[in-house]
Parts: structure tokens; C-alpha cells; sequence
């Protein structure tokens, strides 16, 4: 007996539905980015990681993080100098120090340099993906994030402007969230600027941002807008206030920036010296930026403009800004030249080089998707497994006279020492908190009145003795090549104690010891 198949119902199997991992535990192209920075800028070398610790300012911010961890409060005289003991100090960046000095009592300063690189390669692959999410080109995004990253890395040092550079992507991010679609996140910038006035004194980046946006919404007539906007930045305005020091420390910064002196003899305030790699990079982005502006002013799209030239000028005043340009400028870099490429693709074939490569960019765009708890994971795992040796014990000795600071230890703390500024930080970094010093890296705390005593010290210029004898200093400790070594040398009354090719430490004759060399 035959069945006719045909007659009977057909029968399938149902197909298995593929799993899917949850979002956050998808690996992403944006992890691989995130981690290819954290390798290209800090694990590519054995001491990649020193070069965070170039700054004297980590010693300093960490020592300033130990006195509030030790006494339980946030400093408003200062504790670290000979030369102004106990007069009003602002500790802005309060909690960037007492984050950095219990890292350090809990695992040294890889916990300091590896919390620094993180967020470093973390707001780089966060502006990577806000360029995309803003219409940006993928593989022009990252490539637009590689060169500001190499365009701003003189400015990677283990310091608190680091979290300015993350909060500014973040705060960006939801601004051009906001204006796609409103919603409530806009009103997230409020917890963030009480996070950021207490974690480093670029703060103001915030305010600039929607000042500049309630100011182009009026250009352009929008005043739903207007309202909307200008009631983040009261909001905002109002919440730079919640920190340690209220209205007083704005007045403070103001009053600081201001000032002539400090504008015309801190290095990170004057303008950048387009020399080196880095600062040619940052031409480039300022050229494109300039384009993409005429570009916006065609259009009447006066809020990228004032973002533009607003940033643009402060990066021009000021070496400092140069970051802060880029974060704000590469987004709107990257959706311009977006366009100007799909038209130039648009009839291209699949096969031919630009369809290659076009098609390349949308994979590139498709794959970057939000960061996963891999990138965390690895993250992990590169501070448990990898070797110590790679991991710094202190601060750059490139930098840092580390061989006379702890073979004299003793002696430097219990004496009124004279040093480079930079050098006064690691000074405090190894005799705290015994040690005092004559300056170190707070200009606007020591100001122009004990700046210039500095720099008429440092030169030797007339008046040097007098300034030594105010403040009683008997040890000195500078570079070979301080004019004022040679005075200080033939001097009956000073003897030398050490001198290598990096340092030299003198002393009075009541402080000389047996000298010691290497």
C-alpha cells in the first residue's frame, strides 16, 4: 500500500532561536578600541605607565588626599609650605586627591596610574562613539580619536584635569541627545557638576557649553529652546556651588586667571608652541575645525559655530585647552567630512576601491556599539596578572631627583628647603607630612608675590641673597645648570652635600653634613 505524500501535511521542525548575550556582556568593537588605547598609550613599553607620572602634580594632589584622609576634613589653610603657613588655600580638586591617596594607601601607585589610564582610554572611546551616535562615519571616528588622542597627549599626566577631559564628553554626549529628542536626561548634567567642581576646576567647560547653546537657540529664534537651555545652565550654575569653598572659589579662579603674571609665566596658561607631532595634530583638527565652522555659518547653525571659535580661541590663549578643543570640536568635524563622503561614494560600485571602503566604514559604524563588562573584565585582569616590574614604585626619575629626595630625607624635612616647584611636589610626596616647602605647583595659592621671589632666586637676579635670608632657607636643591649653583658653590658659607647629573644639594654651615656623592 503507497501513501501519497503529497496529501500529507508538511511537517517542520522549529528552528532553535540563536541566544543572545545580554547587551552589556556583547563584545563590541568599542571594547577592542578601548583597550587598543589603554595598550597603545600605556602597555606598549615596560614603563608605559611612567609617563603619567611626569607631573609633579600627582605627588601633590595625592599628599593633599592623605591630610584630609588623616584630619578629616578639607584643608582651607595651607599645611604644605614654609613661606605662607596657614593662610587661606583652596583645595578645589578635593576629592580627585582623596581618591588618588586611597588608591595609594591601598595598592601604591598602580592603583593611581591605572585609574589615570583608564579614564583616558575610556573618554577617548566614549567621544569614538558619541561621533558615531551624532551621525559620524565609524571608521573616521576612530581615526579622527586617534590623532586628538595623539594631538593631547602632552596632557596626559595622573592629575585631576583628566576627569574634566571624561565629564566634557559625557556632558556633550547628553547635550546632543537633548537637542535630537528632549528628555529628562538633560537634567543628569545637575549630579554631574556637583561631581565635577569637587573633582578638578574645569568646571566651567560645562557652563561654556550650554551658555553657548542657550546663546546660538536666541540667534536663531528658537525660544522654546532658549527656555529650556538657559534653565540647564541656571541649574547648573547653581549646582557649581555645592562644594567645600561656596561662591569663594569661583571668585578665587576668576581672580587667578586674571591675573597677568600668572597668564604670562605658567607654562600650561601661555599659548601653544606648534612644535612636535602632537601640537601639528592639533593644527590639523584647528584647520578642519575652522572649515567645518564656515560650513555651520552657511547654514545658520550659530550653536556649533560659538562651540567652534569659543573653544577654538581658549585652545589658541592657552596650551591647557587644547584637549577641551578637540573633545568639543571632533564630533562636528567628523559629521561634515560624513557627508562629503557618502556623496562622494554615493555612485560608486561595491567593487571599486571607495565602495570597498565604504562599505568597510558602515561595519565599522554597525560594530560600535556602548562598551561592554569585558572591557571592565580585562581590566581587572591586567591589574591582578601583570607583571609588578611594569607597575611604577614612584615618580618618574626622569623628572624627579628620587636619589638625593630619600638618601636626605631627613635632612629635607626638618629644613627650610628652596627647589623647583615641580620639585617641591615630590619633596612632598617624601617627607610628608613633616616636610615644608618654599613652592610647589599651587600658583594661584603662592601667587606673584612669592612667584617672583622664586623666579629671582632660580636666576640669581639681584635681590637673591635677601630673599633666601627672609625665609630662612638653608638647603638648596636644583638642577646643575641653576645659575645660581655657581654663586651658591664659591660661597664660604654653603657646601655642597650631593650633585649628580640631575641634581645638587647644598646646605648652609650650620646644616653641612659629611658630603656624599654617587
Amino acid at each position: 500500500m503507497t501513501t501519497d505524500t503529497a496529501l500529507l501535511p508538511e511537517v517542520t521542525s522549529p528552528q532553535a532561536t540563536p541566544r543572545r548575550w545580554p547587551r552589556f556582556l556583547r563584545l563590541s568593537l568599542t571594547d577592542f578600541f578601548f583597550l587598543t588605547m589603554l595598550f597603545w598609550l600605556f602597555m606598549a613599553v615596560p614603563m608605559g605607565w611612567d609617563r603619567l607620572l611626569w607631573d609633579g602634580d600627582t605627588a601633590l594632589h595625592t599628599r593633599t588626599g592623605d591630610f584630609i584622609l588623616d584630619h578629616g576634613h578639607v584643608p582651607t589653610a595651607d599645611p604644605f609650605s614654609f613661606t605662607k603657613p596657614g593662610e587661606r588655600w583652596y583645595a578645589y580638586e578635593w576629592l580627585t586627591a582623596v581618591i588618588f591617596a586611597g588608591l595609594n594607601r591601598w595598592v601604591g601607585l598602580k592603583g593611581i596610574v591605572l585609574l589615570c589610564g583608564v579614564v583616558i582610554a575610556l573618554y577617548l572611546t566614549l567621544l569614538a562613539r558619541d561621533m558615531v551616535r551624532r551621525g559620524s562615519n565609524g571608521l573616521l571616528a576612530l581615526l579622527l580619536v586617534m590623532v586628538g588622542a595623539n594631538a593631547s597627549m602632552i596632557h596626559f599626566h595622573a592629575r585631576p584635569h583628566l576627569f574634566t577631559l571624561l565629564f566634557l564628553v559625557i556632558a556633550n554626549s547628553l547635550v546632543a541627545r537633548d537637542r535630537e529628542r528632549p528628555s529628562w536626561h538633560i537634567w543628569l548634567l545637575a549630579p554631574l557638576t556637583i561631581l565635577w567642581v569637587n573633582m578638578h576646576s574645569g568646571f566651567p567647560a560645562l557652563l561654556a557649553v550650554v551658555g553657548a547653546l542657550t546663546a546660538g537657540s536666541v540667534l536663531s529664534r528658537d525660544w522654546q529652546k532658549v527656555r529650556r537651555y538657559a534653565s540647564v545652565f541656571a541649574v547648573c550654575a547653581l549646582a557649581t556651588l555645592v562644594n567645600p569653598n561656596g561662591i569663594a572659589l569661583h571668585l578665587h579662579i576668576s581672580k587667578f586667571l586674571n591675573s597677568p603674571w600668572a597668564m604670562a609665566n605658567i607654562n600650561e596658561f601661555q599659548s601653544p608652541v606648534f612644535r612636535g607631532e602632537a601640537m601639528y595634530c592639533y593644527m590639523g583638527i584647528l584647520f578642519l575645525a575652522m572649515m567645518v565652522c564656515a560650513r555651520h555659518f552657511a547654514r545658520r547653525q550659530w550653536t556649533e559655530c560659538l562651540w567652534i571659535l569659543m573653544f577654538a580661541a581658549g585652545s589658541l590663549t592657552s596650551a591647557r585647552h587644547v584637549p577641551l578643543f578637540i573633545v568639543t570640536t571632533l564630533p562636528l568635524i567628523g559629521i561634515a567630512i560624513t557627508d562629503l563622503w557618502v556623496e562622494w561614494t554615493a555612485r560608486e560600485t561595491r567593487t571599486s576601491v571607495l565602495g570597498v571602503l565604504a562599505e568597510l566604514s558602515e561595519k565599522t559604524t554597525r560594530k560600535l556599539q556602548p562598551v561592554s563588562a569585558w572591557a571592565a573584565v580585562i581590566v581587572v585582569a591586567v591589574a591582578l596578572f601583570s607583571r609588578p616590574q611594569n607597575w611604577p614604585k614612584d615618580l618618574s626619575e626622569k623628572y624627579f631627583p628620587r636619589t638625593v629626595a630619600h638618601q636626605f630625607a631627613d635632612q629635607l624635612a626638618s629644613s627650610h628647603v628652596f627647589t623647583t616647584d615641580q620639585w617641591g611636589d615630590y619633596l612632598l610626596w617624601t617627607g610628608y607630612p613633616r616636610q615644608k616647602v618654599f613652592m610647589d605647583g599651587r600658583s594661584d595659592f603662592f601667587g606673584e608675590s612669592i612667584g617672583r621671589e622664586y623666579a629671582t632666586i632660580m636666576s640669581a637676579a639681584p635681590g637673591w641673597r635677601q630673599a633666601l635670608d627672609r625665609h630662612r632657607v638653608n638647603m638648596v636643591l636644583v638642577p646643575p645648570e641653576t645659575p645660581l649653583i655657581e654663586l651658591l658653590s664659591s660661597d664660604a658659607h654653603w657646601q655642597v652635600l650631593y650633585r649628580d647629573k640631575q641634581s645638587v644639594l647644598l646646605a648652609r654651615d650650620a646644616d653641612a653634613t659629611t658630603a656624599r656623592r654617587p
